[in-house]
């Protein structure tokens, strides 16, 4: 997908959200914990949310409906949807609603992994003012990155057998792999009486690749 850019960030901004959920996502960023919008009053916390509501669709066309961690599917999976912070909110407060610096995920790669590391940014303490800087983050960042030009995920069901693997095409995607652990979303349920003697040889037969170094 294509960077991120300041206008669209602008036009966001302006066409998408209204003066009033603007007025209320600003009253958040002067509290405390600003993304906890259920501490303000109504009419604001009302607002607040349909404004997050607007930012995680905006993502989901972004990431065509998909993590931006895993690469698994979110379609149908509202429930499932985390708006994520790349850059962590709990220490950088005012990024907390930056159009930029949010994606979606799934829970389980936000909860289960991602929580409120920062290993995957280099020097955390002067993100703030380099955040537009590729260079700044060890995995693909989904508003500056293409996700497949660093990792690529192959996945394939066929009755109830599924193969599900990732190739690591970069520094960004070897550290992903391991940030999120996305090994242990790989699966690889092949019937090698028919396809061959290894799982090797059975992705080479059926697909014409093979998992060796994936």
């Amino acid at each position: 997908m294509p960077n991120l850019t300041s206008n669209e960030i602008l036009e966001f901004r302006r066409k998408k959200l209204t003066h009033q959920e603007r007025k209320a996502i600003k009253l958040a960023e002067k509290s405390n914990n600003p993304w906890d919008h259920k501490s303000l009053p109504r009419p604001p916390r009302d607002l607040v949310e349909s404004a997050k509501v607007k930012i995680r669709d905006f993502h989901l066309d972004r990431t065509q409906k998909s993590c931006c961690y895993c690469g698994r599917s979110l379609r149908d999976a509202e429930i499932e949807t985390d708006r994520e912070h790349i850059i962590p909110k709990k220490d950088k407060k005012g990024l907390s609603y930056n159009l930029f610096n949010l994606s979606v995920s799934c829970k389980r790669c936000n909860m289960s992994y991602k929580k409120e590391r920062t290993d995957h940014i280099v020097d955390f303490d002067t993100i703030e003012h380099d955040m537009f800087n590729p260079a700044r983050y060890k995995i693909p960042h989904p508003n500056i990155d293409t996700y497949e030009d660093h990792i690529f995920r192959f996945s394939l069901q066929f009755g109830r057998r599924e193969i599900t693997t990732y190739k690591r095409k970069s520094e960004k995607g070897r550290f992903l792999y391991s940030f999120v652990n996305l090994r242990e979303l790989c699966v690889l349920q092949l019937d090698l009486a028919q396809t061959g003697r290894s799982v090797h040889d059975g992705f080479r037969r059926m697909f014409g690749v093979s998992d060796r170094g994936l």
